[in-house]
């Protein structure tokens, strides 16, 4: 599961925001994507444990006759799954709610030698099951504890089991706890339960076995910087099974290191693992260049990919094991065989990873490439405007791209290259756009050719001084439009491009800001923003080692933490 408390929770805070334009991405999308993610999330729980849940099915006897119906009533919140095994030979059932309009709870079907969670064939959600075994899933999607009452009716083969397995927790002592600074990492948990399988997992790396049935308890788990999500499932012979999040909070900052920016990017990948996050494909870009890559951050969210940094001519050893270890199936590389030679593509393929380029004769038509992907998976009517001259506003705008689901369009300082004048033209839903960079960087020039382009065309502009102003110009818009805040926050040397790029979609993960700064001083801009906002820090994370960005700065930054 994808760091299960913290990501569902900042998918719920997305479908609650209002974006400053109409018809913007957030405003119709995320509201069915959030109750999808969530179903996804628990679909990969049950994948995890699927030999588990066979085995204690097949444990399981029962002596009454076959029911064709059967009623599961309890209650539940956001932080608990209820999980309730059936079999059928095949058949029509059917599923009726007896709380009727209870927007709280939701449920769904699901196939566990298909792995595939089965729709409805009509409105009175009527399913055609093939012979299998069948889980229907009960979530929760409110804080407080809410009823819920399904009566599922149809051919089952076996007697089905309506009773969940009891767990008691009483440690942790609430379902979200932030620790105080400085405590020791070390967690217990303890509670009582009548499972006959009890387990307790942090962050989908820890998992230890409790003891089960009766009093459990266990004194060593080990939390990380940040935040953290404790995973208690229970299960019954049957397989009925009850799940339960706890998000578990350790204030601190913690640094990405590597030896050179290649390690850097694997390492943060790994760090992407760690917490759930991925699919089968990656973003791979030439790591001493950024003009192909810095338009990439919002395809690397709309993908679920980590920016993994090539030499141009092969894949550093870092980056070939951190690709061992993800087996991709799919990588887009961003750029011609210019920047990223056909003998890294023959790597990749010989790795068995389809190969997927973007290319164009230079960097605008690029990003003219990469915006279409996007503005094709998200549908947006905004875009991001910056310098294709100079990399720091690119990276800044990513902050808000990939979450908003913007393409980043590169232009030249005072005109609208011909590749984006195509792709305006290609598009036109996009009638709002947003400026990074002050005048010097994107001049107003532009915005009139846009204008001209586009009659009646929005235009806002994120300036500053500096890099370090306008990343923290862009945090702050961010937060105040779009729902983002100041308990994880993200930072990179604003010199040097590589770390910042690659930790794009880590930050785009917690939906953090990515604020730049000196190797070795936080600038007076990003102090004072801290400063601002010292009541909301939990976590920060520094992308790249001592030589990037200074111990100075990382104690700097520690002083922050509330």
């Amino acid at each position: 599961m994808k760091g299960f408390t913290k990501f569902v929770s900042v998918v719920a805070t997305i479908s609650l925001i209002v974006s400053p334009f109409t018809n913007s991405v957030f405003a119709e999308e995320d509201i069915t994507n959030k109750e999808d993610l969530r179903k996804e999330l628990i679909v990969n729980q049950l994948e995890q444990r699927s030999s588990e849940l066979i085995y204690y099915q097949n444990q399981f006897t029962s002596t009454q006759a076959v029911a064709t119906e059967a009623v599961y009533k309890q209650q539940i919140n956001y932080n608990r799954i209820h999980e309730y095994h059936f079999t059928t030979g095949g058949g029509i059932f059917t599923v009726e709610s007896m709380h009727v309009d209870n927007y709280d709870v939701d449920y769904f079907i699901y196939e566990m030698n298909s792995e595939e969670i089965m729709e409805p064939v009509d409105e009175n959600y009527t399913y055609d099951l093939p012979e299998g075994t069948y889980y229907l899933v009960v979530m929760g999607y409110s804080d407080e504890q809410a009823p819920y009452e399904y009566k599922l009716s149809g051919p089952f083969s076996t007697q089905p089991d309506t009773v969940l397995p009891n767990l008691n927790i009483t440690k942790p002592a609430s379902e979200e706890i932030r620790l105080a600074k400085n405590s020791s990492p070390s967690i217990s948990v303890a509670g009582n339960s009548d499972a006959i399988r009890l387990s307790v997992t942090l962050n989908e790396e820890q998992e230890v076995d409790l003891n089960a049935p009766g009093a459990f308890t266990y004194d060593h788990l080990v939390l990380g910087q940040g935040f953290n999500t404790i995973m208690f499932n229970a299960m019954k012979l049957g397989g009925n099974s009850v799940t339960a999040l706890y998000s578990i909070t350790l204030p601190g900052v913690s640094r990405i290191i590597g030896w050179d920016r290649y390690q850097v990017s694997s390492n943060i990948s790994r760090t992407l693992r760690y917490w759930g996050f991925g699919s089968s494909t990656v973003i791979i870009t030439r790591g001493d260049l950024y003009p192909d890559a810095v338009s990439g951050g919002p395809l690397a969210y709309a993908e679920d990919a980590p920016v993994l940094l090539t030499k141009p001519n092969s894949l550093p050893p870092s980056v070939i094991t951190e690709l061992e270890n993800i087996q991709p199936e799919r990588a887009i590389i961003l750029g011609g065989t210019g920047s990223v030679s056909t003998a890294v593509e023959s790597q990749l393929e010989d790795m068995g990873i389809e190969v997927d380029r973007i290319a164009g004769k230079d960097r605008y038509v690029v990003s003219a490439s990469i915006a279409q992907r996007v503005v094709d998976y998200w549908e947006s009517d905004t875009a991001l405007i910056a310098s294709g001259e100079a990399f720091p506003d690119a990276l800044s705008a990513s902050t808000l791209a990939g979450p908003a689901g913007m393409p980043i369009l590169l232009v030249r300082p005072k005109s609208l290259p011909a590749a984006m004048e195509t792709f305006i033209k290609n598009n036109p839903q996009i009638k709002n756009f947003i400026v990074v960079g002050g005048p010097a960087a994107v001049s107003d020039s532009v915005a009139t050719r846009i204008k001209q382009l586009r009659p009646g065309a929005s235009f806002e502009r994120i300036g500053g001084q500096n890099r370090y102003e306008v990343s923290v110009n862009v945090a702050k818009y961010s937060m105040e439009n779009y729902g983002m805040d100041a308990s994880s926050l993200t930072f990179a040397r604003g010199d040097l491009f590589p770390d910042a790029l690659s930790g794009a979609p880590l930050a785009n993960y917690f939906y953090s800001p990515v604020i730049l700064t000196p190797a070795n001083g936080l600038h007076e801009q990003v102090s004072r923003f801290l400063t601002q906002h010292k009541a909301e820090i939990d976590h920060m994370y520094i992308f790249g080692g001592t030589g990037a960005v200074s111990p100075t700065v990382e104690q700097q930054l520690g002083g922050f933490i509330r």
